[in-house]
């Protein structure tokens, strides 16, 4: 016989149904985070190619903080925060009107253009700090805004050479540049050379100097980017395999090549010997001093402080030298 249920069973029962109803009704979905996206102004590069920037630039960062480190003999830290895609008008209107830009040839190899152009600007604070620190000072930034002296732009123009002549390392593996800094900008608003509609892709990496935080942002415009990505395909497509036999012929070849422009010191040592301090004082013209070899043996013919050759003194042409006689086993020291 089935359980009949009581009054207040059935109140109890009741009430969490409306309860659980009205727990299910109080629950929310959460909202998706959804980006606006412009049809008329679409992007031009990938997720993938912005994702190889960000592997290129984080490379950067690591060298560049090693290398402002070593500049300014104090503790730096440089890390990439993202990379992204916007129009240049938007870039541009974020920038305060008073800042610290570089504006760079990236002098791309091959090139169908004259110039390469590509942006680098850093905060006010960090540009502050990095003078202070330059002329020996704690690295403090002032606390005064205010524009640069033509005296501080000179000195950081310095920094930034450094800084621009790194991208050049990072780079090396996928295309040949050679990054030079074209002249240093204060005020953002009269910027040339990019327009306002352009798509450009900005690097942004956080730097902390000591206790001052501050950003780097790098804007490479698209037809920059483009010439790059493009030149780095044709290099990928061009290059040999390493392990491939005429690769390594060439490599070789080429390492030769540069050897052979160096310059080495060559010498003849007749010989050597002992002789004290107090004998060298007394020495007059027609003393003989006895060397270590007899009188008609061969010269050691020096390389770089090392023996290659051995021969025999002579003249040639009413001047000194020494005729090639012997090869010697590489790294052994004069006799």
């Amino acid at each position: 016989m089935a359980e009949i249920l009581s009054q207040s069973q059935i109140d109890s029962l009741l009430s969490s149904l409306i309860g659980g109803n009205d727990e299910a009704d109080t629950q929310t979905t959460p909202e998706k985070k959804v980006k606006d996206y412009d049809f008329r102004r679409p992007k031009l590069f990938t997720r993938e190619q912005l994702k190889h920037l960000f592997s290129i630039y984080e490379n950067y960062a690591r060298l560049l903080s090693s290398h402002i480190t070593g500049v300014l003999q104090t503790y730096s830290l440089i890390e990439i925060v993202e990379v992204e895609e916007m129009q240049f008008y938007e870039f541009n209107n974020a920038l305060p009107d008073s800042v610290l830009m570089g504006l760079i040839d990236f002098d791309i190899k091959d090139s169908d253009d004259e110039e390469d152009l590509v942006i680098m600007d850093m905060s006010k604070e960090i540009g502050y700090a990095c003078f202070d620190r330059l002329l020996g000072g704690p690295g403090i930034p002032l606390k005064e805004d205010r524009e640069y002296t033509e005296i501080e732009i000179g000195v950081l123009d310095y920094l930034m050479k450094g800084m621009i002549n790194l991208m050049k390392n990072v780079w090396f593996d996928y295309l040949e540049i050679a990054p030079r800094l074209m002249k240093i900008e204060t005020n953002s608003r009269i910027l040339q050379g990019v327009g306002a509609d352009e798509n450009v892709v900005i690097i942004v990496m956080s730097i902390k100097v000591n206790d001052t935080m501050g950003k780097i942002n790098i804007c490479i415009p698209a037809t920059t980017l483009d010439m790059l990505f493009k030149k780095k395909v044709s290099q990928t497509k061009k290059n040999i395999k390493r392990g491939d036999h005429l690769a390594e012929e060439q490599r070789r070849l080429k390492i030769i090549n540069e050897i052979r422009q160096t310059n080495l010191e060559i010498k003849g040592v007749l010989g050597d010997t002992v002789v004290l301090s107090q004998d060298i004082f007394e020495l007059e013209v027609g003393d003989i001093i006895k060397l270590n070899k007899a009188a008609n043996s061969l010269v050691d013919i020096v390389v770089n402080d090392e023996v290659w050759f051995k021969g025999e003194m002579g003249a040639y042409k009413n001047k000194m030298a020494v005729e090639i006689k012997e090869l010697t086993e590489r790294g052994s020291e004069p006799i």
